[in-house]
C-alpha cells in the first residue's frame, strides 16, 4: 500500500499539471476580467481594449463554446452588450459587488482625455527607401516628416518618438532636434536592423499591440511587399501571402482601432529594388505612404478637435495624392438625416408628414401630398445629411455617382453640396425624378461601399521591372488585406437612409 502510494502521488502531481495547462480560451478570458478588477477595482479603455483583442484572437474557440458564444456577433463582430454584461458575472466583479465595492467599468468609446496625443513615427530602413532623401533631391520626403513632427511637437513638445523598422523595430537613438540636422535621415536608420528586406506583417502587429491610449503611431514606407521566405513564389502568390497576413495581424484589432493610409510622392534618385530583389537605377517621382494607426477614440479626437485643426490638413503635406480610412463606427452607419421642406432647391411640392407633426420628430422622413414641379412635372427633394463620421475622401462624399437610390419613383442623387444646417448636417443630397410615382412608397438612398477606390486600384501594379511615377506593387491586395479585416461581411453600402412619400 505504501509503494502504490507513493505511485500514485507523481501521477496525480502530473494530472493536476495537465490540467492546470489546458484552460479553455474562455478560462483564460476570465483569469484576464478578474486580474484587471482585482488589480484597483476597475476595468479601464486599455483593459477593455485587451480583452478584445484577446476574444478576437481567440474568437473560433470563444464561438463554439456555449458559455462565450454571446459574445461574438453572427458576422464575427465583438457584441458590445454582451461583453459588459460577461464581465459582470465573472466571479471577482461579483465578489466585489457583493462586499459593496462595484467596479468601474470603462469601456472603449466611453473615456474622454485631456492629454495631449503622443506621436510614433516609424520610419521604414530598407534599401528600396534610402533614394526618398538623396543629395540630388528637392527635400520633399523629409520635409514631409518635419512636417507632422513640427505640428505634433506644438501640441506636445518633446513627446515625439522615432523608431527604424525593416526586419525589426528599433529606436532611432535621435531627438528631434538631431534629427532635423541630419543631412540624410536614413544615415543612421539604415544601421539598424536587416535593410534587405521589411516584414509588415511584424511591423503592423508591433504597431497595433504598442499603440494605446493617447498614442498616434506613424508608418513611413513604400509598401512595397518583399518577403524573403517567400522566394521562388510568383508574383500573385506572393501577393496573395501578403493580403491574407494583413488580415489575420489586423482581425483582433478592427473594433478597436483605425487607420488612415496616405498616399503622397517625393523624389527618387537611386536604386529601385522590385519585389523580387531585382535592381534598377530609377530617377524622378515616386510614391510612398503615411499609415496613420490609433485606437478610435484618439483618431475621432484628431479628426474633431480643434487642437488638431492644422494637423489634420493632410491634404497641405508636401506631395499629397490621396488617402484612404480604415475603422469601423456605428455612428457613420447611421448618420443623422432631415428632409429640407423649405430649401430653394426643391421642385415640386409635398409638406412634413401629419403624423411626424404631431410627435413633434426631431428630424423629417416622411412626407405627405408629394405632387410633380407644375411647370416640367419633375421632382427634387432636398435632404441634409451629417456625414461627419464617415472618414472618406471629400471628393468621395460629393461625387452624386456614388450614391444608389431604390424606389418606385426613380430618384437619382442629381448633386452632393457641401451644407451647414442644423443638428450638425454637413451635406445636402438632391433626390430627382423626372417621373414620381403616386400613392405610398418609399426612397431607400445608399452611399456605396467600394474597395479598392480609384487611386487605390491605378496606384496598384503586378510587375514594377519598369518602376514610374505613380504605381505601387501589390498596394491593392496589401490593402485589401486590412480592409477584409474592417469589413468581414462585405458589406456594399457605408449607409442607408429611407424616406416615405405619399
Amino acid at each position: 500500500m505504501i509503494h502504490r502510494r507513493f505511485c500514485l502521488l507523481p501521477l496525480l502531481v502530473l494530472s493536476i499539471s495537465w490540467l492546470s495547462g489546458c484552460s479553455s480560451s474562455g478560462d483564460k478570458l476570465d483569469d484576464q476580467i478578474s486580474d484587471a478588477l482585482s488589480n484597483d477595482n476597475a476595468l479601464d479603455v486599455t483593459e477593455a481594449d485587451a480583452l478584445r483583442v484577446f476574444i478576437g484572437q481567440e474568437s473560433k474557440e470563444l464561438g463554439a463554446d456555449k458559455k462565450t458564444k454571446a459574445l461574438l456577433t453572427p458576422d464575427g463582430k465583438i457584441d458590445e452588450s454582451a461583453l459588459v454584461a460577461y464581465i459582470k458575472r465573472n466571479r471577482t466583479y461579483r465578489k466585489l459587488a457583493k462586499e459593496g465595492k462595484e467596479p468601474t467599468l470603462s469601456m472603449a468609446g466611453t473615456a474622454t482625455s485631456s492629454k495631449p496625443l503622443r506621436l510614433n513615427v516609424y520610419l521604414e530602413a530598407s534599401a528600396s527607401m534610402f533614394p526618398y532623401d538623396a543629395p540630388t533631391g528637392n527635400g520633399a520626403f523629409k520635409r514631409t516628416i518635419n512636417d507632422v513632427l513640427t505640428e505634433f511637437d506644438a501640441v506636445n513638445p518633446g513627446q515625439g518618438k522615432l523608431f527604424v523598422v525593416n526586419t525589426e523595430v528599433n529606436d532611432l537613438g535621435l531627438t528631434l532636434p538631431q534629427f532635423f540636422k541630419q543631412k540624410d535621415i536614413f544615415t543612421i536608420a539604415k544601421t539598424k536592423g536587416k535593410t534587405t528586406s521589411t516584414d509588415f506583417e511584424g511591423i503592423f502587429s508591433e504597431i497595433l499591440r504598442n499603440t494605446t491610449g493617447d498614442d498616434l503611431s506613424v508608418l513611413v514606407s513604400d509598401l512595397i511587399y518583399s518577403d524573403p521566405t517567400l522566394a521562388g513564389m510568383s508574383a500573385q502568390k506572393t501577393l496573395d501571402a501578403a493580403s491574407s497576413l494583413l488580415t489575420t495581424v489586423f482581425n483582433p484589432y478592427a473594433s478597436t482601432h483605425s487607420m488612415l493610409v496616405i498616399k503622397l510622392t517625393s523624389d527618387f534618385d537611386g536604386t529601385y529594388y522590385s519585389w523580387n530583389n531585382a535592381k534598377k537605377v530609377y530617377k524622378g517621382e515616386r510614391p510612398y505612404y503615411l499609415c496613420l494607426v490609433g485606437r478610435n477614440e484618439t483618431m475621432q479626437r484628431l479628426y474633431q478637435d480643434q487642437t488638431y485643426q492644422t494637423i489634420r490638413r493632410f491634404d497641405q503635406l508636401p506631395g499629397y495624392a490621396d488617402s484612404w480610412f480604415f475603422g469601423r463606427d456605428t455612428k457613420a452607419t447611421t448618420p443623422f438625416y432631415s428632409i429640407l421642406v423649405t430649401d430653394p432647391a426643391r421642385k415640386g411640392r409635398f409638406k412634413r408628414s401629419n403624423e411626424e407633426v404631431r410627435s413633434h420628430a426631431k428630424a423629417i422622413h416622411a412626407l405627405d401630398d408629394v405632387q410633380p414641379d407644375v411647370a416640367d412635372k419633375s421632382l427634387t427633394i432636398p435632404v441634409a445629411v451629417d456625414l461627419s463620421a464617415l472618414r472618406v475622401p471629400a471628393s468621395l462624399l460629393t461625387d452624386a455617382s456614388q450614391y444608389v437610390v431604390d424606389g418606385k419613383d426613380n430618384f437619382k442623387v442629381s448633386a452632393v453640396q457641401p451644407y451647414s444646417g442644423a443638428n450638425g448636417t454637413t451635406h445636402k443630397l438632391l433626390l430627382t425624378t423626372d417621373k414620381p410615382a403616386r400613392g405610398e412608397r418609399t426612397a431607400t438612398i445608399r452611399l456605396r461601399r467600394q474597395f479598392p477606390p480609384r487611386w487605390i486600384a491605378n496606384t496598384n501594379t503586378t510587375n514594377d521591372a519598369s518602376p514610374d511615377a505613380n504605381s505601387t506593387f501589390g498596394i491593392q491586395n496589401l490593402l485589401q488585406g486590412v480592409e477584409r479585416a474592417y469589413n468581414p461581411t462585405n458589406q456594399t453600402e457605408y449607409f442607408t437612409l429611407t424616406i416615405n412619400l405619399r
